[in-house]
């Protein structure tokens, strides 16, 4: 469930950094923008890229969570 999770929250993290860049651009590069157009497009551009990445990231946070719940866990059983 941990993998979903972070998948999710990649492709989200993805989609906002899309629609904040596009619109930041329009307002600075385009005369007269239609900021609704380039929130959407920054939407389907963030979530396109986020999503390439997504699963990997996703699956090298759980390993990396499992790693420190398991060293956590030794040090415990350790003491």
């Amino acid at each position: 469930m941990d993998w979903l999770y972070f998948v999710c929250l990649v492709c989200f993290s993805g989609a906002t950094l899309g629609v904040l860049s596009h619109v930041l651009f329009g307002l600075f590069f385009v005369d007269s923008p239609d900021y609704a157009h380039l929130a959407a497009l920054g939407f389907l551009h963030g979530l396109k890229y986020s999503s390439l990445w997504a699963g990997g990231l996703a699956i090298v946070l759980c390993a990396m969570r499992a790693h420190r719940e398991f060293q956590t866990a030794q040090t415990q059983i350790s003491q």
